[in-house]
């Protein structure tokens, strides 16, 4: 178990087409009282031309839909555009937003959005230049190590010292990586030495072990992320924040989130064949002993949600009610 565990506040990383509303709220639903974790950032919407924001647009984050606490996060690099957004989120009670210049993806970097950005810093100043005056929202900015080369960090970090951010959020790895190879820890050290705002930390924290390491050699850092490990283990907040459960307790509460993720994205008017990806993509990522043996595979050969449901009865018995 961390160390100080309780002076970690733990925070849901954004994580496009997977952390949206129905997720956040399946998990908060099922493991909200085990766990510290009551926070997230939104995974991103785009910055839309004009002078209004289609309530659409931002579906996912109409806060009387969340049962977490949400910062919305935006991508872009269009300056313009900005304002608009800022307004409408903040008609939506926000009082922040997150500017993601970490996103890796080829066709996002591709056009100098996310990570894509980190080379420019002149681009990053300007952006910020003219967005903060008059914004009715704090600003915080999610980054990598850089797109090329980890040494870009330490110019975009030159420029992001100057303006009056909310937090910085670090992923230590460049955008090239996109997920592969191991988080730099070292570069990231480097980073802190020269950063003024606080650090939010965000990259492989997937594991009892992996957060006890980081905790000792940056104890400074106070909120740190997790996506892709809570994503496989749902069951890792509540073990970071202390709570422990049986193997027979795990398998029914593992029944019962899937359920309710099932659910919530029917509930949600999705087409039925969007609903049955997402169950697929959700099984494809669980890993631990609370999945059924040979669960995934059972799953990913069913074409309608009727034929789901009934392999999820055959797998879980009882315990998978809607």
């Amino acid at each position: 178990m961390i160390e100080a565990k309780e002076d970690i506040t733990w925070i849901l990383a954004p994580m496009d087409g997977i952390t949206d509303r129905c997720y956040r709220n399946a998990w908060m639903e099922v493991f909200g009282n085990y766990s510290t974790m009551k926070q997230a950032v939104s995974p991103f919407v785009t910055l839309v031309r004009g002078n209004t924001v289609r309530k659409s647009h931002l579906a996912d984050l109409f806060p009387r839909y969340n049962r977490m606490e949400v910062e919305p996060q935006i991508l872009g690099n269009e300056a313009e555009y900005f304002a608009p957004m800022a307004r409408a989120l903040s008609d939506m009670g926000y009082t922040s937003v997150n500017w993601n210049l970490g996103c890796p993806m080829r066709q996002v970097a591709g056009k100098r959005r996310g990570s894509g950005m980190l080379p420019y810093p002149g681009m990053i100043e300007s952006f910020l230049n003219r967005v903060l005056p008059g914004s009715p929202l704090a600003l915080s900015v999610k980054i990598r190590l850089g797109y090329f080369a980890k040494e870009e960090v330490f110019p975009v970090i030159e420029v992001l010292n100057r303006f009056p951010l909310k937090y910085v959020a670090i992923h230590p790895r460049i955008g090239k990586q996109l997920y592969t190879g191991e988080v730099d820890w070292d570069t990231l050290e480097e980073a802190l030495g020269l950063l003024k705002h606080e650090c939010v930390y965000s990259g492989d924290i997937n594991s009892e072990e992996r957060a006890q390491a980081f905790h000792r050699r940056f104890p400074a850092v106070s909120r740190i992320m997790l996506g892709r490990g809570v994503i496989a283990d749902p069951f890792l907040p509540c073990r970071l924040s202390g709570t422990i459960f049986s193997a027979e307790e795990e398998k029914r509460i593992f029944a019962r989130f899937t359920a309710v993720l099932f659910r919530n994205y029917r509930e949600a008017g999705l087409p039925e064949r969007t609903v049955l990806q997402r169950q697929k993509m959700f099984w494809s990522r669980f890993s631990g002993n609370f999945v059924p043996p040979n669960g995934f595979g059972q799953v990913k050969t069913v074409v309608d949600t009727a034929a789901y449901q009934r392999i999820c009865l055959g797998l879980f018995g009882e315990d998978w009610h809607l």
